[in-house]
């Protein structure tokens, strides 16, 4: 008697774990179809170059919220914050954009220069295209929960970059290996499905720093009290 309730105990923890809507396979396999539609909306929403910006910070809003937290839907929530945040993403990205191609400038310039000359102007770029991933890291995120001019969310993702310099070190790392790994390994399937992963693993790290910056907790109740939520 004994050894059949413990063998139905075991069959209805194993129907938990494989079929439950709350279960954790299905738990993950939702999620992971989540983020790779979120995904494609990304690349679609960036095509028009300009709305980068907003594309981006509607992906890392949308991860928290509905993903991470399940509050709403991904697809809904994504295109509200893609809406709400448009004019505020053009004005960080077009900066970011004039930036690019000043470097790219740069970059073309230090190839017909003389060797000695080239040595030092490469590590210099290197330089700055490390600070400029440092403060696209924080950027976004930034854009999304904070309701700040483009100006101070820039000035903050830089001040942010140095006072978190070892998380800002990992973000670099992650977004150099999406780049390798997008370009190399799998060019077609890490385009569509790595963007919103990274963004997920990232939000991990980045919402303990964001946090540091925000108001003190409001109510339980309050429409925001997620974004404080671990």
């Amino acid at each position: 008697m004994a050894e059949q309730i413990k063998t139905k105990q075991n069959d209805n923890a194993i129907r938990h774990i494989l079929f439950d809507v709350d279960g954790p396979v299905v738990s993950f396999l939702t999620k992971a179809g989540e983020l790779i539609l979120l995904s494609l909306m990304w690349i679609l929403t960036c095509l028009p170059v300009i709305t980068i910006g907003a594309a981006s910070a509607a992906l890392y809003h949308t991860v928290v919220k509905s993903v991470r937290h399940r509050i709403g839907y991904p697809v809904r929530s994504y295109f509200i914050s893609f809406r709400r945040l448009l004019k505020k993403g053009i004005a960080v990205t077009i900066p970011l954009l004039v930036w690019a191609v000043l470097m790219f400038l740069f970059n073309r310039y230090v190839a017909h220069v003389e060797i000695s000359l080239s040595t030092l102007a490469a590590k210099v770029f290197v330089i700055f295209v490390i600070i400029t991933l440092s403060v696209s890291v924080y950027l976004f995120p930034i854009v999304s929960r904070f309701r700040v001019s483009a100006g101070r969310a820039l000035m903050m993702a830089f001040i942010i970059s140095g006072q978190h310099f070892v998380i800002t070190l990992l973000h670099v790392a992650a977004i150099g290996g999406l780049v390798y790994l997008s370009i190399y390994i799998l060019p077609i399937p890490g385009l569509f499905v790595l963007p919103a992963i990274l963004c997920f693993l990232s939000s991990i790290l980045m919402e303990k720093v964001l946090r540091k910056y925000m108001p003190d907790k409001p109510e339980k109740d309050s429409e925001i009290s997620w974004l404080y939520e671990e």
